[in-house]
């Protein structure tokens, strides 16, 4: 266990009655023994998650003036029967806690009031930038994105009073799942999670050198649950989920993610070496955004290779129109890019006269049929026909790592979850002619014949571009302005 030296000052444990019907079992007093800022409870299902979540709210009831909060994602999900809400009241019928329904939230003959929130929306984290908690709860916290848990880090505080016993309540983040959904990889990375934990508490340090922990808890460790019914049930899972599930392993399940990525498969060091003559040939991808982060992405193919390479990519937030297209224009210019296309979006006519003010060439991007060129893109993928170039792709290849479905139906892309990089390979990708050489040329033995080909394909590249940059500036084919 870690040195919890300058901890000691704070109140000892204290326990969830009067309040909770019944004692916690022991791996949930473990996790309510702790005095870190910070920890996670669960794994497995039935290891009685919400319980322990609810009990860790509880313990400082009786002190005036102690506030804490419990949210789940959405507030249907809040609103269940046997919820984490539901179960608080159940708990709490018959006793000196009155429930404030409008607002939602419990008050208690001491002055302490326990909330119950939610945070669906994109911004509704900023609903309580005003409010202080000395207790923050999020069951279920894998469904929450890692910029909403930390922004709750700011609601948490008490009095400096060394006379008001509210002062010495400690403040604690404390967050209760399974594996999966979309918290799944930054509560591993952030707890230190190995893929099979075992009964002992994993201690590891947040960014700033504390001490948090993570408890993980199996089915095993909840004495109230029918266990042999509870596994019947289990065992209809498919074997992935099962493992999550019954096993708390931290695993993830890749048919919920929409790209078919492998770094085995995908991943290279640099591009490769061209052959004496040959060219790249190279499209730039967009998506554009304003409060939305901006994206671009540039893939490179070359004859007589059924590859294409994503030389670079990288995203901006709050780009404005200018900026975007002086970006764009020296990525143009430092790649030799061929062709761009882009989606504006609402944005369209703002960013689209820009450009044309300052002379940047860009389609609009082909956005028919995502899914089926979705599932065009995962063959490539999984045929090793995209190689991503590991340094010039940080965000693209965490993005399109992680990207999952919003549900089992497959037919969109998680709204919470970011997808501008990845929406920039797709359009661009939609543009490559990779495919015309698969299968249908060989290389020409002759080396001659061989390097006149690519010079025929390097001048009329040299031509398009010509036309494009004087398409910008006005001009007909014959470098004249047309007559309308």
């Amino acid at each position: 266990m870690p040195d919890l030296d300058p901890l000691k000052a704070l109140l000892a444990y204290a326990p969830p009655r009067p309040w909770c019907p019944h004692e916690p079992f022991p791996k949930q007093k473990l996790f309510l023994d702790l005095q870190c800022s910070e920890a996670l409870y669960g794994g497995a299902a039935g290891s009685a998650k919400s319980d322990a979540l609810l009990m860790a709210a509880f313990q400082y009831l009786d002190v005036p003036g102690y506030s804490a909060i419990l949210f789940r994602r959405t507030f249907t999900d809040l609103a269940l029967p046997d919820a984490i809400m539901a179960r608080a009241q159940e708990w709490l019928a018959g006793t000196a806690a009155k429930w404030h329904d409008r607002d939602r939230f419990f008050s208690f003959p001491s002055g302490a009031r326990l909330s119950f929130g939610y945070m669906d929306g994109n911004r509704d984290h900023l609903r309580y930038q005003s409010a202080a908690f000395q207790f923050v709860g999020l069951d279920e916290i894998s469904q929450f994105e890692e910029r909403q848990v930390k922004f709750m880090f700011s609601r948490l505080r008490r009095p400096k009073n060394a006379a008001a016993e509210l002062s010495r309540v400690p403040l604690r983040l404390r967050g209760a799942t399974n594996p999966g959904d979309i918290g799944h990889d930054w509560l591993v990375a952030r707890y230190g999670i190995p893929e099979e934990p075992g009964d002992e508490i994993i201690w590891s340090k947040d960014p700033k050198g504390r001490a948090i922990a993570f408890v993980p808890a199996r089915l095993e460790d909840n004495p109230f649950i029918d266990r042999e019914a509870y596994e019947e049930m289990l065992e209809k899972l498919d074997p992935i989920t099962y493992a999550q599930l019954r096993k708390g392993m931290w695993i993830r399940d890749g048919a919920s993610l929409v790209y078919g990525y492998d770094p085995n498969k995908n991943l290279i060091a640099e591009l490769p070496d061209l052959a004496p003559g040959e060219a790249w040939v190279r499209v730039l991808g967009g998506d554009f955004g304003v409060t939305d982060p901006t994206a671009l992405v540039v893939l490179a193919f070359t004859r007589f290779d059924p590859c294409v390479y994503v030389e670079e990519s990288d995203e901006w937030p709050n780009l404005a129109p200018s900026d975007a297209s002086d970006i764009i224009k020296a990525w143009q210019e430092r790649l030799q890019v061929e062709q761009s296309v882009g989606d504006f979006g609402g944005l369209g006519k703002g960013f689209e006269a820009e450009f044309a003010k300052r002379y940047v060439s860009m389609q609009a991007a082909d956005k028919a049929d995502k899914l089926g060129n979705i599932k065009l893109l995962n063959g490539d993928l999984f045929h090793s026909r995209i190689k991503i170039v590991r340094a010039k792709n940080p965000k693209l290849i965490s993005t399109i790592a992680a990207l999952q479905w919003k549900n089992s139906t497959h037919q969109a892309e998680h709204p919470r979850m970011p997808n501008h990089t990845t929406d920039a390979l797709l359009y661009a990708w939609r543009k490559c002619r990779h495919w015309m050489w698969e299968e249908k040329e060989e290389p020409p033995a002759d080396p001659l014949v061989r390097a006149a080909l690519a010079w025929e394909a390097v001048v009329q590249a040299n031509i398009a571009k010509a036309d494009r940059e004087a398409s910008a500036e006005g001009l007909d084919q014959d470098g004249f302005f047309p007559i309308w």
